[in-house]
């Protein structure tokens, strides 16, 4: 039994003993700080073009962040946005008054209709609701000088001092046929002693408007408007995406160019270089992940660059779906060897990263290792993921990132030796134990045959 009981006791801590171990910053080729106030949980920085040239996996499975004790710490990577958020703002408008004659709506739009001579009356059918009387006063909004609209603010009183009045909003390209985007609408100012509770502000359609009529519909008297101020949300700008120059390699056909990008990036733009000006081409773009794997088309177009005294033309940057790929593939479709010095620039968004800061600061992205258990992000949204998304977005704080700086180098770009797995290993003990109990009985047997106990 004791024999027994020792190879046991070998076999479980030696199957104990086989599991990853804990990464730590040396697993790492390289590494930088982030600089930030840390005064929030959650930090966001934008991943740097040196982590993209750095990193062995295309899913930044090689990236981890550390904290001052070198523990890792959650992280999240978020997409980046194509474009920059609207920017809103806020325009006086003129405001014409014109007058014409009162109209009683109703609600199934059957319509009375007054002159100043007299009324002319067409029912066709009774209506258990009040009819709706429109003042004949109206006020035309100038609206031309503006770019898209979101909302119009009225700094409006009404003769009779109602608190509360109904509008109707128009909109007309030439101020004769006109169209209703706001049938009704609340305008609201009441008082309380200091306190003030307002409702000032119609929201629009968002798009481009010439002219606005506004009227009043609940049958009060027309409304002052001391002024009008128009919400105007300007054309989205587009974010430059990150270039970099593809690595030329050698090729030994004529009309294709071969390119190694050097980088995981998610690629989803590139722009063809000509070497001379005035030029026009014809070309196919191909990439792949690696030596081995075939060639998938990226785009076909053409390629140019046009020079003048005082302007210089250039066709816009191929845009495909993203792709890690990192060997690239330049077939010249006409003239080849006009074109054999053109060169390849290829961009990509760059991702931004999120992570809690657990532990003291100052906390170290670590990133580049064929050494290191892949790491398991959370989705962008999954730190905090209790919280409501207003919360979320207080309880992050900018960060930006310092240096890069050596931390295992090159010998972490080294793949570690392949590992037996653990299940093979624990089997090999157990054989091991059990061919050496088997033997350890078959030898107390025979001592027993050979010299048996009177």
């Amino acid at each position: 039994m004791t024999v027994r009981a020792m190879f046991v006791s070998f076999g479980c801590l030696l199957a104990a003993s086989v599991g990853a171990a804990p990464p730590s910053q040396n697993d790492y080729s390289s590494g930088m700080s982030v600089r930030a106030n840390y005064s929030q949980p959650i930090v966001e920085t934008v991943l740097p073009d040196d982590v993209y040239r750095a990193i062995t996996r295309a899913d930044l499975g090689d990236l981890r962040v550390f904290n001052a004790d070198g523990m890792p710490v959650p992280h999240a990577f978020c997409a980046a946005p194509s474009s920059m958020a609207p920017e809103v703002t806020e325009q006086s408008l003129l405001v014409f008054v014109l007058r014409g004659r009162d109209q009683i709506y109703t609600d199934n739009s059957r319509v009375a209709v007054e002159t100043s001579s007299g009324t002319r009356v067409n029912v066709e059918e009774s209506s258990a609701l009040a009819p709706e009387v429109v003042s004949g006063l109206m006020h035309i909004i100038d609206a031309r000088p503006t770019q898209t609209l979101r909302a119009i603010r009225f700094d409006w009183r009404s003769p009779d001092g109602a608190s509360e009045v109904k509008v109707r909003i128009e909109a007309s390209e030439d101020l004769d046929r006109w169209q209703t985007i706001v049938p009704a609408s609340t305008l609201l100012l009441a008082q309380q002693g200091d306190q003030e509770l307002r409702r000032e502000r119609i929201e629009l359609p968002n798009r481009k408007y010439s002219y606005l009529r506004v009227q009043r519909v609940d049958s009060g008297p027309p409304l002052v408007l001391n002024s009008v101020t128009a919400e105007q949300v300007a054309a989205a700008e587009e974010i430059e995406p990150m270039w970099f120059n593809a690595h030329p390699m050698t090729s030994k056909e004529a009309d294709v160019l071969y390119f190694d990008s050097q980088h995981q990036a998610p690629v989803t733009y590139a722009r063809i270089r000509l070497p001379q000006p005035n030029s026009t081409v014809s070309v196919s773009l191909q990439s792949r992940a690696d030596e081995g794997s075939p060639w998938r088309s990226r785009w076909t177009g053409e390629s140019y660059v046009i020079v003048s005294d005082t302007v210089r033309r250039e066709s816009p940057p191929a845009q495909f779906q993203a792709t890690t790929d990192r060997y690239w593939r330049l077939q010249i479709l006409k003239d080849p060897q006009v074109y054999q010095d053109s060169t390849l620039e290829l961009g990509y968004r760059p991702a931004k990263l999120r992570f809690l800061t657990q532990g003291p600061s100052p906390f170290t992205v670590a990133f580049g290792s064929r050494r290191a258990e892949p790491a398991q992000p959370a989705v962008c949204d999954g730190l905090l993921a209790n919280m409501s998304a207003a919360d979320r977005e207080r309880m992050i704080e900018q960060g930006f990132v310092d240096q890069i700086v050596q931390l295992g180098g090159a010998d972490a770009l080294k793949p570690l030796p392949k590992k037996t797995p653990a299940k093979v290993v624990v089997l090999w003990v157990v054989l091991v134990v059990g061919v050496a109990l088997l033997v350890g009985m078959a030898l107390s047997l025979l001592k027993r045959v050979r010299h048996p106990t009177n």
